[in-house]
């Protein structure tokens, strides 16, 4: 058949379709209907294997899950039971051990506590660094104020220095998980919460602790675990399959744990929030939560095991919903396989099965390939690199070939694509360069005339739709694209550029709404009644000069009215920089005064040598000198006492560049000490003397002194003296 009726064009088939087609397509029906039953006998099978693969693994989590959740019950079991005995005392910090090493046997433990009901609080935490190895103990009660005070632990549990505090009081009572405990009497798990010093979603498990001789409320035992350190390394070692997913949430839709690397918190600071599973960055995550949440309606709905197929970026899921409960903690386990890690499988057994049919296709239909192809392959290789010219490739040469008209055909095309490949070649690099400078500058670019109409405009698209106007293109006039006020001072540099010949540099602000933009253009004279005008955004540049000021400014106004002495020295001993305040400490009228006359402060300032040599000792075995007093001469002679805090300044190779630090007189202070201490003298010397007196008053009263005094009377001298 050559053509169709009505004038229509005729047919056009390949040459090579012509003569291998037909005969194929015979073939590969039959070869079709036996790959159809294979595949649908090896789609059962997958479904069986993946619904196996499913409960296995739902199986494994829920069994892991129940492991994390039983040690905080364990531990706050034998907690409680210990604060009950006293060998826990939370009031007078006594029994950390226990704390210490629960925390080295359960390595899931983050945090175990416990609090009373005086408000007294005792615990032991793990850091929240990558390893967790560091472990703490945390107390407060109403001898710190309810001041959290924290401890580091040696290698054997022992109480070792201070570490830290809270800055805030802390009582345990108004905490959530002690007036859970308190209310339900029994075991309680906390909601999912974000750490306030990690920033990890946490859960808590807490136990009431009751007297052993009333049944009262004695305090509350509390263990709580950071969810992402353990599930989610759980459930990223977790073989799912071979790119299957698992996660965690709780019936209110938000993440808990996953097996990805997507996060399940959206860390803004102190104002962060947990991620609904709905709203995941990863994509398997989300659409599995989608599809459950829109089949289901509410995820309350779901009190049983669900198997489920959904489809996802047009593949099968097979995706299986378990609910995990503990007590009143009620998530949702959902694991979610892709049906392509099972079909590779069955897909290497189907190519086995239809192996044998295909190489009988091939041997049958090979001889009818090679000879259409011996035939077709010249035609082809002409007809494919003349689309190829055409598509601007013009580096193509056709083979010659043993079919003579083919050959000249060939011929003749080979001479036209060199010459078309040099012509285009030297277009091409002339082409690039000018490009390549374009994109080079980061401007709008404008080609405009002397009356203000652009001809040209290039450069930076975010410039374009922001310069005064949504859209301005060729043909438009400096007046349709920037207000009068601006489009009249454009004018006027157009004018004198070309008028001088000089390049014209000015600045301007535009206002977009309530974001004004500062930009600097610059005016180049192309030709006769041509120019250049090249526009750049320079807002962020602008608005980082305004705030360098103003934080100098701010800086300078702390430095010059603080009333401490604040200085920067070299190690040499030379003042490099001084403020107001310790001028006048020193008795110099003026910090330029002071920076002049003291050019070595061990000699001039310290009144003991010994002191200086000390400050020297200190600072450069600790890097830092804190409350150290000395004596020191003011201009005038005279003597005042000081307190100084001086640290070490170093560059990033570790060399001193400088010290710096805050001086204060405390003369005044020295003085109060010493009348303080004459006062004490003098009142034990009135305290020696009240005691002496009575004493001798005490004697001369006594029974036996007044015998003595009466025999004494009695006695006639003359004859005692006879």
């Amino acid at each position: 058949m050559t053509g169709r009726p009505g004038g229509q064009r005729p047919y056009k088939f390949p040459l090579r379709t012509t003569l291998v087609v037909p005969f194929i397509l015979q073939i590969m029906a039959a070869v079709g209907l036996v790959g159809f039953l294979a595949y649908r006998s090896g789609q059962r099978a997958v479904n069986d294997v993946a619904s196996q693969l499913r409960t296995e693994l739902t199986n494994r989590i829920t069994e892991t899950l129940a492991n994390y959740t039983e040690a905080p019950k364990i531990i706050n079991q034998l907690n409680a039971s210990a604060m009950a005995q006293g060998d826990i005392d939370v009031g007078n910090p006594r029994g950390e051990y226990q704390f210490w090493q629960q925390m080295q046997i359960y390595p899931t433990l983050s945090y175990v506590y416990c609090g009373d009901e005086t408000g007294a609080f005792f615990g032991a935490s793990r850091s929240a660094g990558a390893d967790g190895s560091e472990v703490m103990m945390h107390f407060s009660n109403p001898s710190t104020n309810f001041i959290r005070q924290d401890y580091s632990f040696d290698q054997w549990g022992d109480r070792t220095e201070q570490i830290g505090t809270l800055d805030t009081p802390y009582d345990p009572r108004e905490r959530p998980w002690y007036g859970a405990a308190e209310r339900s009497g029994e075991d309680v798990w906390s909601e999912v919460y974000i750490a306030f010093a990690s920033g990890f979603p946490t859960i808590t498990a807490s136990r009431p602790v009751f007297n052993r001789q009333d049944e009262a409320l004695i305090g509350v035992c509390a263990a709580d675990f950071f969810l992402p350190r353990e599930v989610n390394s759980f459930l990223n070692q977790l073989e799912i399959g071979k790119t299957g997913t698992a996660f965690i949430l709780e019936r209110s839709g938000q993440l808990i744990a996953t097996s990805t690397t997507a996060p399940t918190v959206d860390d803004r600071g102190d104002s962060s929030e947990r991620i609904l599973a709905t709203a995941s960055q990863d994509d398997t995550i989300r659409a599995t939560a989608t599809a459950l949440a829109s089949q289901f309606g509410d995820w309350e709905a779901i009190q049983s095991v669900q198997q489920l197929d959904v489809q996802f970026n047009g593949t099968r899921q097979y995706v299986q919903v378990v609910p995990f409960r503990d007590n009143n903690l009620d998530w949702l386990v959902v694991l979610t396989i892709p049906e392509s890690d099972f079909m590779a499988q069955i897909q290497a057994s189907q190519r086995q099965t239809l192996g044998l049919i295909l190489a009988a296709l091939v041997g049958v239909t090979g001889i009818g390939v090679l000879t259409s192809r011996w035939v077709t392959r010249p035609l082809l290789r002409v007809a494919q690199t003349s689309n190829q010219v055409a598509q601007g490739d013009l580096d193509q040469q056709v083979d010659p070939s043993p079919i003579l008209e083919v050959d000249t055909l060939a011929g003749s095309f080979n001479r036209m694509a060199g010459q078309l490949q040099a012509s285009f070649e030297a277009l091409r690099h002339s082409e690039a360069t000018n490009r390549a400078i374009v994109t080079a500058i980061p401007d709008l670019l404008i080609r405009a005339k002397r009356d203000g109409t652009y001809l040209d405009i290039v450069g930076s698209d975010r410039l374009q739709g922001v310069h005064g106007v949504q859209n301005f293109s060729p043909g438009n006039t400096v007046y349709e694209s920037l207000p009068a006020d601006l489009a009249d001072l454009r004018m006027h540099h157009i004018q004198k550029a070309l008028d001088t010949g000089e390049l014209q540099v000015y600045e301007q602000r535009i206002s977009l709404g309530d974001q004004p933009q500062d930009e600097e253009v610059r005016i180049l004279v192309l030709g006769e009644d041509e120019v250049l005008i090249m526009v750049r955004d320079i807002t962020k540049r602008k608005r980082a000069e305004e705030a360098l000021r103003i934080a100098e400014e701010n800086y300078r106004s702390i430095f010059e009215n603080a009333l401490e002495g604040i200085f920067q020295s070299s190690p040499q001993g030379a003042f490099i920089n001084a403020n107001p305040a310790l001028a006048n400490i020193y008795g110099y009228d003026s910090p330029a005064e002071l920076i002049a006359s003291v050019t070595n402060i061990g000699d001039q300032l310290y009144v003991d040598p010994e002191k200086r040599a000390e400050f020297k000792c200190l600072i450069e075995q600790q890097d830092a000198v804190k409350n150290f007093e000395y004596r020191c001469y003011c201009k005038d002679g005279s003597i005042v006492w000081t307190e100084i805090d001086a640290r070490v300044v170093k560059d990033n190779s570790g060399k001193v560049l400088y010290y710096e630090g805050i001086v204060q007189d405390i003369s005044d202070r020295k003085r109060q000490e010493a009348d303080l201490r004459k006062q004490l003298e003098d009142l034990q010397i009135e305290i020696d003397q009240a005691k002496r007196e009575r004493e001798v008053a005490m004697l001369t009263e006594s029974n036996y002194f007044q015998e003595v005094q009466q025999e004494i009377a009695d006695v006639n001298l003359d004859e005692f003296w006879s």
